[in-house]
């Protein structure tokens, strides 16, 4: 741009001195054309330039946003996945050691002879949580709500009582039916306040609020999760959720 009007300010002088011939005006003329389109063409390219850059960073956010959204997501699935595990693990340690007891064939017994009247079925405690479970596991959400139900009206004492608590919760958050699940996540942390799902419990209690932009319940139930449980995963995620840096 300094060197156009330099050109513009050289020939404007040899112009009114009389110095210049027509040619070399003619000549100035063009040179001066020139230097505009190229500098028009640089603008432009410029320009582009600034709009790709642009273009760059909101799309370096974006990727930013959804790393960091995908790593909360895993985190979410890890921690659910763990908690099934332990009831996995539990219930396939509880099947092992029914086959072990299971009466083994006596040969000096005859197996032809029909019993009359065989002893009817009683459906235990373990019995009723494993088939609840197995129907959560399978999807089948409204037979698990009533199968953890009826575990608790008949076994609220059992060592399986908080966990069943909890599932229960979990089948109704799986369906989306937040306004039942957080009753049932609430009644855990009051019922059984010493229960391992409590960090869970709190973090999914802030989650269900959030789904129904409730942000003032949702927030103080992640605070909570991090202010009791700071080394959880739970506080990890509900520290996202808030905003927050670890200290």
């Amino acid at each position: 741009m300094k060197r156009i009007v330099y050109f513009l300010g050289i020939s404007t002088l040899l112009f009114l001195t009389g110095c210049a011939s027509r040619q070399e005006i003619v000549r100035f003329k063009e040179q001066l054309n020139y230097l505009e389109e190229s500098n028009q063409r640089l603008e432009e390219r410029n320009a582009r330039l600034d709009s790709l850059l642009a273009t760059q960073n909101e799309l370096m956010q974006k990727l930013r946003a959804d790393f960091k959204s995908s790593l909360t997501e895993i985190d979410e699935r890890l921690t659910a996945s763990e908690n099934k595990l332990d009831d996995l693990s539990y219930f396939f340690s509880q099947s092992i050691k029914k086959l072990e007891t299971f009466p083994r064939p006596n040969p000096q017994v005859d197996t032809t002879k029909k019993i009359s009247n065989p002893p009817s079925i009683q459906v235990n405690a373990r019995e009723l949580y494993e088939t609840a479970y197995l129907d959560l596991t399978k999807g089948k959400y409204d037979l698990a709500i009533s199968g953890f139900a009826e575990f608790l009206k008949n076994f609220p004492h059992s060592e399986l009582a908080d966990n069943a608590q909890y599932w229960l919760a979990q089948s109704y958050y799986a369906k989306e039916d937040f306004n039942q699940a957080i009753p049932q996540y609430k009644k855990l942390l009051e019922t059984y306040p010493g229960s391992d799902k409590t960090s869970d419990c709190l973090y999914k209690l802030g989650l269900c609020y959030l789904a129904m932009k409730n942000t003032t319940q949702a927030n103080k139930y992640f605070k909570e999760v991090v202010d009791k449980y700071p080394g959880s995963t739970e506080a990890k995620l509900a520290r996202e959720k808030l905003g927050l840096k670890k200290k």
